[in-house]
């Protein structure tokens, strides 16, 4: 364990050393007074430089793990932290993922008996993938109550991945590693070596980032569960303190002024009544306006786009980018429109976030959309078919306001029968979909590809991975070019191929720095070799001088008849004819040898 924890402790020693230097003594004094000490009671949590889940990440536990507990601190959500110190690492990590003493007392599933028989049948009866179990067995551990149902999709997973690659329904930022953004057609611009901006700030996201997010096992953990909750509104559950954690530290943390009607108003206590308009749960509404908005808003949201002050549109409905407007000023446009279905034009703060739950229920819970997860990858038809209606084109989108959901509820809450949805697919890959772990680019691209002397069909395309050639039946190989678009990638397959008679297969794979291959496939089609039928003689007519025999006389003559030396009498002519060419030549000479020799 202490081996596993060294590259954590190299990585954070700088920052160690600050905080040791940092740590007041008579708070080391005072926690070592307490002998306060505890064992990690999860398998696995960050240990972060500060009390907030998105801080620095400066080691990690394991389950079992001592540390000692130096400190308490509460973050931003109302969430207990322990700073605490584990093999020389010093950090925050939640306290409900510490067993103080020992003692178990902090994680609500300790004192609990599990049949995890009837469990194990319970998954089994659900259908799950044992790949789904294993995470699927820690949670129910963490939250006994929590129901997880699967949601068996009826799609293939290799085509739902597809479809969730064409171009424009992924998006990630254009800062965002290279290994994340696609080098597909209409992605890249190969002559200028950028992505293209097919949002502002937001280029095509790779497949193999897709894949990452459309894995439902990256996300069975507590931290990321939440993208398949139902979304329905349960007031029950659904609080306005729940709705304040979420807004808390954003622009609509407290109160707003309507501009048109200059009302005053909370932003926590409008999310609670869209929630009840529409049916759908506050804090999901709440933490997706957050999430699209940003901590500090965006002209949509402020009233604010150029040439459409004064409109609102919080949940960014219609908003993407054209040749002419950005999208903001397209979100702001929408907002402009009259409907009175959904309280528009939207001319104020209340309208638009009344209104969009609206719109939000009525387009996406109401028509099976029902989870984060189904609103960002639309694997249902509710009416509408399958994958184009999507909420949101940010692939990780669902991710972030999952974690927001995870904060916004209680302990109350967290203790509830809470179900989660969780999507299904067919022919899934046996192990989880990884998330890209290289910042190098994706370029598997070719620049060239040849045969030397042969002509390949169709002409050289390097989004065209299939080709094919012809070469005579007396080639005994080929010599195989190519060059790859960057020079950080490297070809496998070119130089010297052998070739057997008929089809052979050639595979050229260019391999990108970030890891990703592309095969470029020759079929290769060696003629036959030429093959006539055998000659029939006549053997019965090979006594060309007439005497009886075939001999070697007979041979003689039809050489001195081919050397021009010995011309032949008609009868003989017709006779010498064996293989009935209508001519007399060698050939017929070497046949009357072969019947001599016994052949």
């Amino acid at each position: 364990m202490i081996l596993k924890k060294t590259a954590a402790a190299v990585m954070a020693a700088a920052m160690i050393m600050t905080n040791a230097v940092c740590i007041d003594s008579s708070t080391l004094a005072a926690s070592a007074a307490q002998n306060r000490s505890g064992i990690c009671a999860v398998d696995y949590v960050d240990i972060r430089e500060d009390a907030d889940p998105y801080a620095w990440r400066t080691g990690w536990l394991d389950g079992g793990d001592h540390v000692e507990i130096l400190d308490e601190k509460y973050d931003s959500y109302g969430k207990l932290w322990y700073y605490m110190v584990y093999s020389g690492i010093y950090g925050y990590v939640p306290a409900d993922s510490i067993s103080e003493n020992g003692t178990g007392n902090v994680k609500a599933d300790d004192n609990v008996s599990y049949d995890m028989s009837n469990y194990e049948s319970y998954l089994n009866g659900q259908g799950f993938p044992e790949s789904y179990k294993v995470y699927l067995r820690e949670l129910h551990k963490q939250h006994p109550s929590w129901i997880f149902t699967a949601q068996h999709l009826g799609i293939d997973w290799n085509r739902a991945v597809d479809e969730e690659c064409v171009i424009g329904r992924n998006l990630v930022h254009d800062y965002a590693p290279d290994s994340w953004k696609s080098m597909e057609r209409g992605a890249y611009d190969f002559g200028s070596g950028t992505w293209y901006q097919l949002d502002t700030g937001w280029v095509a996201a790779s497949e193999e980032i897709i894949q990452y997010y459309m894995d439902p096992r990256n996300f069975l953990s507590e931290e990321y569960v939440f993208m398949f909750e139902n979304l329905s509104y349960d007031p029950d559950v659904h609080t306005l303190d729940g709705v304040e954690a979420i807004l808390r530290g954003s622009f609509m943390d407290g109160w707003y002024t309507c501009p048109d009607t200059g009302d005053v108003l909370s932003y926590a206590q409008t999310f609670m009544e869209a929630a009840a308009v529409s049916g759908v749960s506050p804090y999901h509404l709440a933490s997706r306006c957050r999430n699209e908005q940003g901590a500090y808003g965006a002209p949509q949201s402020l009233g604010t786009a150029a040439g459409y002050e004064g409109y609102y549109n919080f949940f960014d409905i219609q908003a993407f980018a054209t040749a002419n407007l950005t999208a903001g000023q397209m979100a702001a446009l929408y907002a402009s429109n009259y409907d009175p279905d959904y309280l528009m034009p939207w001319t104020n703060q209340y309208k638009s976030i009344i209104g969009g739950s609206m719109f939000l229920g009525n387009g996406y819970i109401n028509r099976e959309q029902d989870t984060l997860y189904l609103q960002k990858f639309d694997m249902t038809d509710g009416g509408n078919g399958y994958f184009a209606h999507q909420y949101m084109t940010c692939v990780f989108g669902q991710a972030n306001e999952a974690t927001s959901m995870l904060y916004a509820y209680s302990d109350e809450v967290l203790a509830s029968a809470m179900e989660f949805k969780i999507p299904v697919y067919d022919n899934m890959p046996e192990y989880v979909c990884l998330e890209p772990g290289s910042s190098r680019d994706n370029n598997d691209y070719l620049d060239s590809l040849s045969i030397s002397g042969v002509k390949l069909s169709p002409s050289f395309n390097r989004y065209t991975q299939n080709y094919t050639a012809s070469v005579s039946s007396d080639t005994d190989g080929v010599n195989i070019s190519a060059s790859s678009n960057s020079s950080n990638a490297t070809v496998y397959g070119t130089g010297y191929t052998a070739l057997s008679g008929g089809s052979n297969t050639v595979n050229i794979t260019c391999i990108s720095a970030g890891g990703t291959q592309r095969v470029y496939t020759i079929n290769i089609e060696k003629a036959a070799e030429s093959y006539s039928e055998p000659v029939e003689f006549d053997y019965s007519t090979t006594d060309v001088n007439g005497d009886g025999d075939t001999n070697i006389t007979d041979a003689m003559i039809l050489f001195g008849y081919v050397a021009n030396k010995r011309p032949l009498s008609s009868s003989e002519y017709s006779r010498a004819d064996i293989d009935r060419s209508g001519e007399v030549n060698i050939t017929d000479a070497m046949a009357i040898i072969r019947i001599i020799c016994g052949r």
